[in-house]
C-alpha cells in the first residue's frame, strides 16, 4: 500500500504544478519518498491541533518543494480543500508559491535558501531549553515512566542549494557545537540546481563537512526506498548526542523524460511528459482525482499516530499541572498562548540626570530588568557582547552541557544568529540578537524573514554611526539604518537616552513585532525633555523655546543631545528652536495627520540631524540642504576630526542652519 500511496502523493503534487503552470517538479519527484516516509512513519503531528506545543517540527527549507508539501498536508488530514490546491500561488490562497507560516501545518516560512536550515537550529535549541526548564519530576513521583512535557524532534528537508549557502554551514557548526541531538536534516541529494548539475558547482564532500562540525552522517543509497529512509530516521533519532544529516541519494525528476537533468528544475512539464509520469505511477486520469484507499492510508497513518500522542500528552499535562506551582503553570501557559504581561514603565529606574553613560550601558541595564521579569527572554551576540553589552548579567551561558542559561554564544556567525533567533521566536521565545550596526548586513536576510513572519525578534545594533570613529569606514555604518527603515513590518528604534530606551523596550514587549534598537557609541546624559511614554508616538516635542518657533530640529539617538546644544547656540542669536525627538520613524508615520502637523509649525524651517545616511528623511524637509546627515564613507580618525571632516560638527551645523534661514 505504501508504494501506491506514494504514487498518489507524487501525482497530486504534479497536478498542483501543472494547474498553476509553475513550481518545481524536479524536486517534487525526487523528494516525495523522503517526505512520505517522514510523515507516515515518524512525524508526530496532529492535523486537528496543528499548533500542539509538543508536536515534532518540520521545515521545508527547500521551499521550492511547496507543492509537494501542500499535497502531503492535504493527504495527511490538514484542513485543505482541492480548491485550495488548485489556487496554488494565487493571491491570498492557503497555498502560496513558497511555504508561509500563515498556512496550517507550516512551521516556518521559507524560500530564501539556507534560511530554513538556520531556523530549524533555533527550533532544536528551543526544545533543549524548554525541556531543561519544564521537564521536572513531579514532587510525588507519581509515575517514573511518564513521558516528558517537552519532547519533540525538529526535521528539515534541504536541497543542494540550501547546503551551498553560507548560512547552512554557520548554523550547522553552531548546532554541532551544542550537540543538538534531536535535530535531523534530510538532504535531497539530487545533484542539481537551476543552472547546472552539481558536478560543475558543488563538488566538496558534504559528509566530511558535516562530520567535521560534529554531526552524525547517515546515507540512503536508494532514495526511492521507504524502508531505507525510515531505518535512517530511526537511527538518527537514537543518537541524542549529535545532530544528524541523512544524505538521501535521489534523481531529480525521476520518471520524467528529463530525469537527472537540471532543465526539469522548475516550471510546468510538457503535456506528454506529465501524462507519461502519471501513467508510470498508475495514477493517470483527471487531475486532482485520487485513489481512495491509498489516499486514506496516508491520512490514517498520520492522524491515528498524532491524535493518540496528543491525547496521551494532554493526560500528562493534566497530571503535571497538579504538581507544578502557580508560577510554573503561568510560565508554561504563556508559552502555549504566547502571552507576555510585563509593564516596563512601572519599574522604578534610578535615573541620574547628571551622569553620562553610553547608550549601550543604558540598554544593558534595561535588558537585565526585562530578563529578571520575562522567563523566555533569551539571546546573544555574534561574538560582540563585551562591546555591545547586550548580555544578561547573572544568567548562565548556554552550552552543550547546560541549557539552563539565557545567554547564547553565537560566535562569529551573524546570519545564523538571526535565523536561529527566528527559530526561537517560532518556538515561543522573545529572543534578541546583537552585533555592531556595520555588520547588520550579514544578518539582513534573517531580519527580513523576521519581518515577513512577524516574529518578536529584537535586533540590537550598537556603534551605529559615523561616530564609531577610530575603526574606520568598515566599522562606521552609514547606509544600514536607512536600509532597515525601508523594510516593511519592522520597527527601528534609535533612542536618545535611557528613558527612550525604556520606552522602546516597552513598545517591543507590547507589540510583539520584529524590531531593531540602534545605539550610538556616544556617551549621553538623560535629556530633560525625553519621555518614556512618548516613544510610542514615534516622534514628539522634546523641548521648546520660550518664544516663537523659528526652527524645528528633528533628531534621533545621541544626536538629540547635539540638537539641544545647537538650540542653545542659536538662542544667543535670537532664534527659537523646537527639538523633536524621533526615536521610531515608523511609529511616527502611523500617527494621525493632526498629530504630525502639530509638531511642525507652518512658518518654521525644519532640519534633520542624524549622523547617518539622509535616505528616508527627505519627506520632512523642503530641500536636501536641510538634512544634516552623512552620505559618504568615513575615515579612520578621532571622533572630533571625523565630525568636522563630514561637516556635522557643532560649528559647521550651526553655520549651515544660519545660512538657510
Amino acid at each position: 500500500m505504501d508504494n501506491k500511496s506514494l504514487a498518489v502523493l507524487k501525482g497530486l503534487s504534479l497536478d498542483i504544478i501543472q494547474n498553476a503552470k509553475a513550481g518545481h517538479p524536479g524536486m517534487t519527484l525526487s523528494a516525495a519518498p523522503i517526505l512520505y516516509t517522514l510523515y507516515t512513519k515518524q512525524l508526530r503531528v496532529n492535523p486537528s491541533n496543528y499548533n500542539w506545543i509538543n508536536r515534532d517540527r518540520f521545515v521545508m527549507s527547500a521551499g521550492g518543494g511547496s507543492a509537494l508539501l501542500y499535497a502531503m498536508l492535504f493527504l495527511s488530514g490538514y484542513q485543505f480543500s482541492i480548491d485550495d490546491l488548485k489556487n496554488y500561488g494565487k493571491l491570498n490562497s492557503k497555498t502560496p508559491s513558497y511555504p508561509e507560516i500563515t498556512t496550517m501545518g507550516v512551521d516556518a516560512s521559507t524560500g530564501c535558501l539556507g534560511e530554513g536550515f538556520g531556523t530549524i537550529v533555533g527550533m532544536a535549541l528551543a526544545e533543549k531549553i524548554l525541556s531543561e526548564k519544564f521537564n521536572k519530576k513531579p514532587k510525588n513521583k507519581f509515575d517514573k515512566k511518564t513521558k516528558k512535557l517537552i519532547d519533540y524532534y525538529t526535521y528539515a528537508l534541504v536541497s543542494d542549494g540550501d547546503l551551498m549557502e553560507g548560512i547552512s554551514y554557520e548554523a550547522a557548526s553552531f548546532a554541532g557545537n551544542l550537540k543538538l541531538g534531536k535535530l535531523i536534516v534530510l538532504y535531497d541529494s539530487n545533484k542539481s540546481t537551476r543552472d547546472s548539475n552539481t558536478n560543475k558547482t558543488f563538488t566538496e564532500s558534504v559528509s566530511s563537512r558535516f562530520a567535521s562540525a560534529g554531526w552524525q552522517v547517515l546515507y540512503v543509497k536508494k532514495g526511492t526506498s521507504i524502508t531505507e529512509i525510515n531505518k535512517a530516521i530511526i537511527k538518527a533519532k537514537k543518537n541524542q548526542n549529535m545532530p544528524s544529516i541523512i544524505i538521501v541519494n535521489t534523481v531529480i525528476g525521476e520518471g520524467s523524460k528529463l530525469e537527472g537533468n537540471s532543465s526539469i528544475y522548475s516550471g510546468e512539464l510538457t503535456k506528454d511528459d506529465y501524462e507519461q509520469i502519471k501513467r508510470g505511477l498508475g495514477v493517470e486520469g483527471l487531475p486532482f482525482t485520487l485513489l481512495k484507499e491509498p489516499a486514506e492510508n496516508i491520512r490514517n497513518q498520520v492522524v491515528n499516530r498524532g491524535t493518540s500522542l496528543n491525547d496521551e500528552w494532554d493526560k500528562i499535562y493534566s497530571e503535571y499541572k497538579k504538581e507544578m506551582n502557580s508560577n510554573e503553570v503561568l510560565e508554561f501557559e504563556s508559552l502555549i498562548y504566547n502571552s507576555i504581561n510585563f509593564d516596563l514603565t512601572k519599574v522604578d529606574f534610578d535615573i541620574n540626570y547628571e551622569q553620562k553613560e553610553t547608550l549601550r550601558e543604558s540598554n544593558s541595564k534595561v535588558m537585565n530588568i526585562i530578563s529578571n521579569s520575562i522567563w523566555n527572554f533569551v539571546g546573544g551576540n555574534a561574538d560582540t557582547s563585551s562591546s555591545t553589552l547586550a548580555y544578561l548579567n547573572g544568567k548562565e551561558d548556554i552550552s552543550y552541557s547546560n541549557f539552563k542559561g539565557k545567554n547564547i554564544l553565537y560566535g562569529v556567525r551573524e546570519n545564523a544568529c538571526g535565523a536561529i533567533s527566528n527559530g526561537l521566536a517560532l518556538s515561543g521565545f522573545l529572543p534578541f540578537a546583537s552585533t555592531f550596526m556595520a555588520f547588520s548586513d550579514y544578518m539582513k536576510p534573517s531580519i527580513r524573514m523576521s519581518a515577513f513572519m512577524n516574529l518578536p525578534v529584537t535586533y540590537i545594533f550598537t556603534h551605529d554611526s559615523i561616530t564609531n570613529s577610530f575603526d574606520g569606514p568598515t566599522h562606521q555604518p552609514v547606509e544600514q539604518l536607512a536600509s532597515l527603515r525601508a523594510m516593511p513590518n519592522l520597527y527601528v528604534y534609535r533612542p536618545a537616552d535611557i528613558k527612550e530606551i525604556i520606552g522602546s523596550w516597552q513598545c517591543i514587549i507590547k507589540d510583539k513585532k520584529p524590531a531593531v534598537i540602534s545605539l550610538a557609541k556616544t556617551e549621553v546624559k538623560p535629556q530633560n525633555g525625553t519621555n518614556i511614554l512618548s516613544v510610542s508616538k514615534g516622534g514628539y516635542i522634546e523641548s521648546d523655546p520660550e518664544g516663537n518657533i523659528d526652527i524645528v530640529l528633528i533628531a534621533t539617538g545621541a544626536e538629540v543631545q547635539v540638537a539641544n546644544s545647537i538650540k542653545e547656540r542659536l538662542k544667543s542669536e535670537g532664534l527659537g528652536v523646537r527639538v523633536v525627538s524621533m526615536p521610531c520613524m515608523e511609529k511616527f508615520l502611523e500617527q494621525t495627520d493632526a498629530y504630525k502637523s502639530d509638531l511642525f509649525p507652518a512658518n518654521a524651517k525644519i532640519f534633520v540631524i542624524e549622523y547617518e545616511s539622509s535616505l528616508g528623511w527627505e519627506k520632512f524637509v523642503i530641500s536636501t540642504d536641510y538634512l544634516l546627515t552623512v552620505n559618504e564613507f568615513g575615515k579612520s580618525a578621532s571622533k572630533d576630526e571625523l565630525l568636522k571632516y563630514c561637516k556635522v560638527d557643532l560649528d559647521s551645523m550651526v553655520e549651515r542652519i544660519k545660512s538657510l534661514i
